[in-house]
């Protein structure tokens, strides 16, 4: 199974999604419009395509109307998956949890096998404990990861996807594919 680490570094940031998804559907974009769609705070979203900038996945020019964020090759490599992720969260209205840093990728590792707390904090790098744990009620509120605790000594918790999680992981997994595949042209 492949890494998450390139679509930890990639999707680090809340909007990097909706941002790619957005330049590869309408074309390239300036920041102030981008601001505007997302409705987002503007140093959020500079810090945003900073790190994307940093990744590869998009390049700044200038423009008679300022500065224009377009996607580089990664960025292509990566934008219909990005889009694809997008459609699947707003129809299982999942905006806000899918904008937080980790659920997503806990999502995706869980689907990928690692059932218990601690493996799934080993696929993914620079998750913190507290970080982990908070996702994981996050998904399970949403009705997206059953939690089931094993009656051994001492007591474990096994973490499955639900139904809807399973929906929604093919979407989740082809992203995270997508970054590793963008990581590996941008490098």
């Amino acid at each position: 199974m492949s890494s998450l680490r390139p679509a930890i570094r990639m999707f680090h940031f809340r909007w990097s999604v909706p941002t790619v998804a957005r330049i590869y559907r309408d074309g390239p974009q300036r920041p102030a419009d981008l601001q505007r769609a997302f409705h987002a705070a503007r140093d959020t979203l500079a810090v945003t395509l900073r790190q994307l900038e940093r990744a590869g996945v998009i390049a700044r020019t200038a423009g008679p109307r300022g500065t224009v964020c377009s996607l580089t090759p990664a960025g292509l490599a990566v934008g219909a998956a990005c889009i694809d992720a997008v459609e699947a969260v707003r129809a299982m209205d999942l905006v806000p949890l899918a904008l937080k840093k980790w659920p997503m990728l806990v999502l995706t590792a869980i689907g990928r096998g690692a059932n218990r707390y601690s493996r799934i904090q080993d696929d993914l790098p620079g998750i913190t404990p507290r970080a982990l744990a908070l996702a994981l009620k996050d998904l399970q509120a949403a009705g997206l990861v059953d939690r089931t605790v094993e009656h051994s000594y001492p007591p474990a918790s096994i973490y499955t996807l639900s139904p809807r999680g399973a929906e929604l992981f093919p979407v989740m997994d082809r992203l995270c594919q997508s970054a590793e595949a963008a990581d590996a042209v941008a490098r």
